[in-house]
Parts: C-alpha cells; sequence; structure tokens
C-alpha cells in the first residue's frame, strides 16, 4: 500500500510541474529514467526520458543548458522532443569538460541528478522550464555493461612468469589507464583476479592511490600466482607453447563525498614465460 502512495504522489508531482511550465520558477520532479549512451574519449550522450504528463505535447525543440547535481559548467543543449513508448526523450551530449571536479563532490551514488534551464518550441508556443529532474540509481540505465566501457581507458598488459614451481610467486599485473577527467581520481582500492580457463590462479590487491588528469596512469597491482593451481588449469599449455590467454577482472572503487562508488573491470591478459 505504502509503495501505491509514493507511485500517486510522483504523478501527482510531475502533474503539478506540468502546470506551472509557463513560469521560469524551478520545479523538481522525478524522471521515468536517464539513460546513458555512447561513452567515448570526448563525450557520454545521455537521454531524459520524462512522463508523458510532464509536458502538455511531446513534440517540438528544446534548447537550453543542463547541470549535473547543480555544479558548472553548463551543458549547451538542443533537439527535438521525441515520444517513445508513451514517454518523451531529450537528447544530449555532454564533453567530459562539463564533468568539473564539483561535480564529482556533489554526486551521490544513489541518484542521479540534473538542472535543466531553458526552454520548449512548439510552434508558436514557447514555454519556459526551469527543471529539476532527479532518477534513482535503478532508473538510470546503461547502454552497455561499464566492464566494456572502460575498456576504452584502460588495458591491461602481459605478465610474465619466471619459472614454474610449486612455489607461489607475487608479480606486478599491470593496467594502463588514460582518464579523460581534467582532475585527478583518488581510488581507495583495487582488487582484481588472474583467471585461466575459469580457474583462479592469482589474486592481488592495491591500497590508496590516484589516477592522473590528463595523462596515462600505469597501475601496477601485486598479486600472488597459486602456481599449482596454475599448473592444473593450463600447466600443459605453458609448458608447449610459452603462453597462455587469460582474464583479469576484478574492481576499482572510487572515493566520493557521497561514498565509495565500485567500477568493474575485466580486460584479456596473456600470461608468458620468461
Amino acid at each position: 500500500m505504502g509503495g501505491v502512495v509514493i507511485w500517486h504522489r510522483s504523478i501527482l508531482k510531475a502533474a503539478l510541474c506540468a502546470l506551472v511550465f509557463t513560469t521560469a520558477h524551478a520545479c523538481a520532479a522525478p524522471v521515468q529514467s536517464i539513460r546513458i549512451g555512447t561513452i567515448d574519449a570526448s563525450k557520454i550522450d545521455v537521454a531524459l526520458v520524462l512522463p508523458a504528463n510532464m509536458v502538455k505535447v511531446c513534440a517540438g525543440q528544446y534548447r537550453g543548458q543542463l547541470l549535473f547535481y547543480e555544479a558548472a559548467p553548463a551543458i549547451n543543449i538542443s533537439g527535438a522532443l521525441k515520444p517513445i513508448a508513451g514517454a518523451c526523450e531529450m537528447a544530449a551530449s555532454a564533453p567530459w569538460s562539463a564533468l568539473s571536479e564539483q561535480v564529482i563532490r556533489n554526486a551521490r551514488g544513489d541518484v542521479l541528478q540534473v538542472r535543466l534551464r531553458g526552454e520548449l518550441n512548439a510552434g508558436k508556443a514557447v514555454t519556459k522550464v526551469n527543471w529539476v529532474l532527479s532518477a534513482p540509481k535503478a532508473n538510470v540505465v546503461l547502454t552497455e555493461p561499464i566492464k566494456e566501457t572502460i575498456k576504452r581507458f584502460a588495458k591491461a598488459t602481459d605478465l610474465h612468469l619466471g619459472s614454474i614451481s610449486l612455489n607461489n610467486l607475487t608479480l606486478d599485473a599491470e593496467v594502463k589507464v588514460q582518464s579523460p577527467l581534467a582532475f585527478e581520481v583518488r581510488v581507495s582500492q583495487a582488487t582484481c583476479e588472474l583467471q585461466i580457463n575459469g580457474t583462479v590462479v592469482a589474486t592481488g590487491i592495491k591500497e590508496a592511490f590516484v589516477i592522473a588528469a590528463g595523462r596515462p596512469t600505469l597501475l601496477r597491482i601485486p598479486v600472488t600466482v597459486n602456481n599449482k593451481a596454475l599448473l592444473s588449469a593450463a600447466g600443459s599449455v605453458l609448458a608447449q607453447m610459452g603462453k597462455v590467454e587469460g582474464k583479469l577482472a576484478g574492481r576499482v572503487r572510487v572515493r566520493l563525498p557521497a561514498g565509495d562508488v565500485d567500477f568493474p573491470m575485466e580486460f584479456p591478459v596473456l600470461l608468458k614465460l620468461i
């Protein structure tokens, strides 16, 4: 019963926003979802999916400025409103330069919030808007798995082993990271495991480090290789070929003022005998 009441309140709030669109006063309301599209070295594509009752008619043009978490700089956006499955979509592309360090400081792990100041143009009707729009984490949709996105900005190098024995050994798993952000990112912890044919043969952890801004960072994670597990998973291949393909998987925990956020990582890696 409580969930039904909350849902009706959200719909009522959106309806009230629609009634006051002719003013430029701020109006806070939930969006149906926020879709994060292509993320590449230059930009992030974002689509705001508004409930149908947020706009009188889902047609015409929009233009204005978008802020993430009320932090400058604003992003200039424009385009055509697009009806989609009973909702209304507004699309924008955010350059990485728009994601300032203040955005990260204000960011929350449980909700994505944006402010849109601008206008809707439907023929001769021009409506001024000043919306504070938010979507809980569950309604923030990625168009591709984050571990696939991360591969555009990071790559694991080959692992070079010494002679194989029954004793464990420690070496560095290296990941080259190219951050698109204009400021340093503080990482509280990175963990990883090395898998060969589905078997975990090594694990590692690195505490407290910084990913540099605007230049590559070489991340070295000390890993302990269980040679017994390695021999069991790929001993014959290593002996014959001197190398074997594996997978380096784990997570990077980024420290934010509102709490830590985990990012998964997964890279193909080649193990070679020296």
